[in-house]
């Protein structure tokens, strides 16, 4: 036996909680797992046409394919509205999301971990190429330089050379040097 409120369940899992799709009585008989309809299910949707839960927007031939009214779409924006205990289970979830993010990826790269490999990596007159600094950090050339470009500038001299790096006016500028 399905009731009414499985119906409206039904009816929104079909729909996406608009009223822009159309559904038959086809439709939530398949999605109740059912062949063929019974007194419960036509009472059920006659009940729901007369509260203005559901609307019939077209016949074709026995077919009848029903909406949500507009007023149901309203109400179910009003439901999405967060109340304090689901922040709670946000912020739970975003929590899971962050551990294994950094489980899987890594902490996010900073400014001091960059000076940490250039130190590292650099040379006896203090020369490192961006593309060590890069592959040693793990990093994609757009990652490294969406983060570390400004810091680079300001804190770096730019050397001509190099694979990849900076390209100004017309010179690869792929070796670094700390500011003295």
């Amino acid at each position: 036996m399905s009731s009414k409120d499985d119906i409206i369940n039904v009816i929104m899992r079909i729909t996406g909680g608009t009223n822009t799709k159309e559904f038959t009585k086809s439709d939530i008989l398949r999605e109740l797992g059912r062949k063929r309809s019974n007194e419960t299910i036509d009472k059920a949707l006659g009940e729901l046409l007369n509260e203005g839960f559901i609307i019939v927007k077209r016949r074709a031939g026995r077919a009848i394919y029903y909406t949500l009214s507009g007023k149901v779409e309203k109400q179910t924006e009003e439901e999405k509205i967060v109340s304090p205990s689901d922040n709670d289970t946000l912020n739970g979830i975003r929590q899971l999301f962050d551990e294994y993010f950094t489980k899987y990826f890594g902490r996010p790269k900073t400014y001091e971990d960059l000076d940490k490999v250039y130190d590292i990596i650099k040379d006896d007159i203090g020369y490192a190429q961006i593309k060590d600094l890069r592959e040693q950090l793990g990093m994609s050339l757009e990652q490294f330089m969406s983060i570390f470009r400004d810091y680079i500038l300001q804190h770096y001299e730019l050397i001509s050379g190099g694979k990849e790096g900076f390209v100004q006016r017309g010179v690869l500028y792929g070796i670094i040097r700390r500011k003295r």
